[in-house]
């Protein structure tokens, strides 16, 4: 690299502490600035400067600094640019406004069936004019989709039609009115970076973050990074197998803990379960059959839902357990509807994991909602600092 390159990129480096810092931190004298970030004054200075005179970060009146003088404080522009990050996973629409401190200024969710149902650039264009914002001021979208993604392709692999519907016709239509940069991520490695950056796990180099909901999937963090595989496939755990059936047939993690799997089990068990509470919560009717009233059985101590939901509490935390013998990742989150529709399922799965592991594994419930759509608001503040800084 050339001594001209070397000076460039030092000076990218400054810049981007200096507004790294002021984003985590606050208002901040030059002075201090210098002490903390341990580079000289006049670098300080001419760097503070040139970011004010590009808008990114703006002088706020005097404070005190360490040496107890009276100083120019400079802080982070907070409406120097915004970001919109969108979820498009379970069949709904929601849409995020942001600041680049990552701050939710507003969120939009719309539940539909099908992507011909709404007008997606509508709801985009009326969200940003309820809140004042021009559509050039959107630097950054980040996109959560439930499905893999290659880079600047479209999904690579068989999902659900109706969500590469969705994704196809929004992009095009965003590309069209938006002159903004799009990150598309897959939905649970975005759960994985929302649920670290609000629920203070940032400190936590190893994680794994398991999703149990209408699919299987997971997110994983390695040394303090989103792992995505070589093919962007990391964390497709639905395809493992926890059991092979009495036929001889390969039963994925998916096909028995997900949503669908569990209806697709009482499904085939209901003749047989005529004397439980579920059957008669259904009304004898197998088309009535729903999570929501699988709940109900549940907490009503029905045996057969009992039992289904401790067999699924075992697949869980047998996958859990061969994906933490070959990584040796210490804490785990679970989220999605299933792990939290009775409170036995998570001490099940952490004693299933203590019987076959012969470490300690911490294993917690997720505590953040909406992870994916803060995942897609992060990235979209990533990408946006790094293009402003070059």
């Amino acid at each position: 690299m050339t001594q001209a390159g070397n000076q460039s990129m030092v000076k990218k480096n400054n810049q981007e502490a200096i507004v790294r810092y002021l984003i985590k931190n606050g208002a901040t004298s030059r002075a201090d600035l210098s002490k903390i970030l341990k580079v000289s004054k006049p670098t300080i200075s001419k760097n503070t400067n040139e970011l004010i005179e590009k808008g990114i970060l703006n002088e706020v009146g005097k404070g005190d600094n360490e040496l107890g003088k009276k100083s120019i404080l400079v802080n982070f522009n907070r409406k120097f640019k915004y970001v919109l990050g969108i979820d498009i996973s379970k069949r709904r629409f929601k849409i995020a406004l942001g600041n680049l401190m990552c701050n939710i200024i507003d969120t939009l969710d719309i539940e539909y069936n099908h992507p011909n149902d709404i007008d997606c650039i509508s709801f985009i264009q009326d969200f940003l004019s309820t809140n004042k914002i021009n559509e050039e001021d959107i630097y950054c979208i980040g996109i959560s989709y439930p499905g893999i993604i290659s880079e600047g392709e479209f999904p690579n692999i068989i999902s659900e039609k109706v969500n590469q519907v969705k994704l196809l016709k929004l992009t095009e239509a965003l590309n069209k009115r938006f002159n903004s940069q799009m990150i598309i991520k897959n939905d649970i490695n975005l759960a994985i970076i929302g649920e670290r950056l609000k629920a203070d796990l940032m400190d936590i180099d190893n994680l794994l973050y398991i999703s149990v909901d209408v699919g299987v999937g997971a997110g994983l963090v390695i040394n303090g990074k989103l792992y995505e595989g070589d093919r962007k496939g990391a964390g497709e755990i639905g395809f493992t197998i926890p059991s092979i059936n009495i036929d001889g047939n390969y039963v994925n993690i998916e096909d028995v803990a997900s949503k669908t799997g569990i209806i697709k089990t009482i499904k085939r068990d209901f003749n047989k379960i005529k004397n439980s509470k579920l059957y008669d919560l259904c009304n004898g009717n197998i088309d009535n059959i729903s999570i929501n009233i699988f709940e109900k059985a549940l907490n009503q101590n029905d045996s057969y839902c009992n039992k289904l939901m401790k067999n699924v509490s075992e697949y869980l935390g047998i996958t859990i357990a061969n994906i933490i013998a070959l990584l040796d990742i210490q804490n785990v989150i679970i989220g999605g509807d299933i792990p939290i529709l009775h409170k036995s399922i998570l001490p099940e799965i952490n004693n299933v994991v203590s019987n076959i592991l012969p470490f300690q594994t911490s294993i917690s419930s997720a505590k953040v909602k909406n992870s994916s759509l803060i995942g897609a608001l992060e990235i979209a503040v990533e990408e946006t600092i790094k293009q402003i800084l070059k």
